[in-house]
């Protein structure tokens, strides 16, 4: 074994060589070359140097790697620098011979906190959270503070103890005068009742108290509380937030069946009919084209009969369409860089579904332009295969056909993107929050949130937010406006270690144990990336700003706008543009090598197959007050008499929900690595 790979491990090690002139280079190694290894304080040095660099020339570029590595450095990530390169290695979740599940658990929890902390200290958070402590009276005259909103640990675990020397045959019951959850939901400008603050800011609060620290996410979003009705000022339980999910995950689309392996066993084991699936194929293919604007792109006998040469001409539309923003960009780059130093997004014309909004002439934006032929290119390629297949006429003989040649291949995998596409639009939801807030956690309020995620309660809110509302995107690809269904099937989520024990795990209520059910109700664990995913859940606020302005710079234009229909997780791409434009391999820094747990909640019974409309009747979910009785004898009930919880509890509250929120003061830095 090399001297490099016994410092790293076999094959860990990744090799960074940031474009920099020779001078640039020295000047960065000197700052990273330690013999003795890599201070405690080095990273809030770095950081401190980086940001007396200005963002211009090789200024810029030296800020944005000491950021990079400031950040990497927190996150546990080993730095070691020869003559040309430097070289990482991830920590992940790997244990040494005398480390436990928890303190491999521990160690990437306090990677996290490192964020978060810095997070905690920023001076208009650290003025929220005083201003939500604070006793003022609030409207309607009210005299509140936020801390009135979480239970007193000690007065809940006396009460607990209380009904656990009743006869079991009436401690269940009595339960219910104890802990009895309710969902609310955070709608914009709703206060509590019971404090007069606004429900937005007493979620808000609470997710600070989270491991990582809280950044605003683009699409939707549904934000909930859980709150004990049995208590005074009906204290919160917990928190959850169901968001748009990520396009892409391989575990998950394998799950659902969007993937063509996985469509394939199912159709060869029987799970699947060849004419269900023909059938779904093709209404989806039809409900995609449909939802496409067309008439600028091709004739009425094209749409009906497309060929090989419609296809091509909508291909090389997309391209010239692509050419041209790529000019329109750059132009506004420039017009920007003459009246100020930053650099604002370009929005386009449409930014919301606002009043009557001139949704064809939002069509023929070159974004748009691009993206309906390209799509519609895709759709009647799809269509063309389907039509010489005869999969209407045979489907079992056509979907053998298109199986076994790739052009099938394709036309199938192009439909399934669709399927997958309107899923996870309007059908899936990502649980992107969830678990329990002091003292709840002891008596595992994380599963009874994550539970009530799939109640009747949070599957009408979701349709009430979301059923009436214009879809920007689809809008702008019909030329007219696009209203999406709202009917959650599936709730999605990973764990935030993956290794040893989750929330989700074994998380389920059934039917037959529970008289109060008409169905279970389960999380089930669907996969595991065995590597690791990718993400920026590692890297700062700051240095996604510096790799930002890397990105503008080498392209002459700024690429990422933040613009509904550019692209799903605009901070990734920016972040990946900018490793980019500094010569390092992207995937390097966003694979972060901490395998995830996948877990998924289907809301009703085939609920899989109801995203390929291959829908059984249509169901209805149970409600929270059945989801809660259950809990509290599946769990509540035999953890109420573990003294072991009780006293754990005792302790909890507000005051150590205070505590957690206020970070440690920083280290001093040091001198000589500040001083460059």
């Amino acid at each position: 074994m090399s001297e490099r790979e016994d410092h790293f491990g076999p094959g860990r090690f990744r090799a960074f060589s940031p474009f920099l002139a020779p001078d640039e280079r020295k000047e960065l190694h000197l700052l990273l070359n330690f013999a003795e290894g890599s201070p405690p304080s080095f990273a809030d040095a770095l950081r401190s140097l980086a940001r007396r660099y200005v963002d211009d020339g090789s200024s810029a570029k030296l800020r944005a790697v000491c950021l990079l590595v400031a950040d990497l450095f927190e996150q546990g990530w080993r730095i070691a620098v020869d003559e040309d390169q430097i070289l990482f290695e991830p920590p992940g979740i790997a244990r040494t011979d005398s480390q436990t599940v928890d303190e491999v658990k521990a160690r990437v929890r306090a990677a996290l906190q490192i964020a978060r902390q810095r997070q905690l200290r920023e001076p208009a958070v650290a003025t929220f959270l005083r201003h939500m402590e604070r006793r003022t009276v609030r409207p309607p005259g009210v005299r509140s503070s936020v801390l009135d909103l979480i239970d007193e640990g000690a007065v809940l675990a006396k009460e607990l103890r209380r009904v656990s020397k009743l006869p079991e045959a009436d401690r269940v019951a009595a339960l219910a005068s104890v802990v009895d959850p309710v969902v609310e939901i955070c709608h914009s400008g709703a206060r509590c009742s019971d404090t007069g603050l606004p429900l937005i800011d007493i979620w808000r609060y609470f997710r600070h108290t989270w491991a990582h620290e809280y950044r605003a996410i683009p699409g939707r979003q549904l934000l909930i509380l859980v709150r004990n009705a049995a208590r005074r000022n009906r204290p919160v339980i917990g928190i959850a937030m169901l968001a748009s999910p990520v396009m892409r995950v391989s575990v998950r689309d394998k799950w659902i069946g969007w993937l063509r392996d996985e469509a394939e066993t199912r159709l060869n084991d029987g799970r699947w009919e060849p004419s269900a699936l023909a059938a779904a194929l093709l209404a989806r293919l039809e409900e995609s084209i449909a939802a496409i604007r067309w008439d600028d792109l091709a004739t009425a006998a094209e749409m009906v009969e497309p060929t090989e040469s419609t296809v091509l001409r909508l291909e090389q539309k997309a391209s010239g369409a692509a050419f041209a923003r790529e000019l329109e960009l750059r132009a506004h780059y420039e017009i920007e860089r003459e009246v100020g130093e930053k650099i604002r997004p370009m929005r386009g014309a449409l930014k919301h579904a606002g009043h009557e909004p001139d949704w064809l002439g939002a069509s023929e934006d070159l974004l748009f332009v691009r993206k309906r032929a390209e799509v519609l290119s895709h759709l009647l390629f799809a269509k063309q295969m389907f039509r010489a297949a005869g999969l209407t006429s045979n489907p079992s003989a056509a979907l053998e056909q298109l199986l076994a040649a790739r052009s099938g291949q394709r036309a199938i995998d192009i439909v399934l993107t669709e399927f997958r596409k309107a899923g996870l639009s309007s059908r899936v939801a990502d649980v992107s929050v969830c678990g329990a807030i002091h003292p709840y956690n002891e008596i595992l309020g994380g599963k009874l949130v994550a539970l009530l995620l799939a109640s009747r309660e949070v599957h009408e809110a979701y349709s009430e937010r979301y059923s009436s509302q214009v879809s920007v995107i689809a809008s702008q690809m019909a030329g007219r406006p696009i209203l999406k269904p709202a009917d959650l099937r599936v709730l999605t989520t990973t764990s935030l270690y993956g290794i040893g024990s989750s929330q989700y795990n074994r998380l389920s209520l059934k039917a037959a144990h529970h008289p109060g059910l008409s169905t279970d109700v389960r999380w089930n664990a669907i996969g595991k990336s065995l590597t690791g995913g990718f993400g920026t859940l590692h890297l700062g606020s700051e240095t996604a700003q510096a790799l930002r302005i890397m990105a503008e710079t080498r392209h002459v234009s700024r690429r990422v706008n933040n613009r509904f229909g550019e692209g799903t997780s605009p901070r990734l791409r920016q972040i990946r543009e900018g490793l980019d434009a500094l010569g390092l391999e992207s995937d390097t820094i966003l694979h972060h090598a901490t395998p995830r747990l996948f877990y998924a909640c289907e809301l009703g019974p085939d609920s899989r197959d109801a995203l390929f409309g291959m829908e059984a009747a249509d169901f209805r979910p149970e409600t929270s007050a059945a989801i809660g009785e259950a809990w509290r004898q599946r769990w509540l009930s035999g953890r109420s008499q573990r003294e072991k919880t009780l006293e754990a509890m005792a302790d909890l509250g507000p005051a150590s929900v205070q505590a957690s929120l206020r970070p440690p003061s920083n280290a001093d830095l040091l001198d000589s690595v500040a001083a460059g």
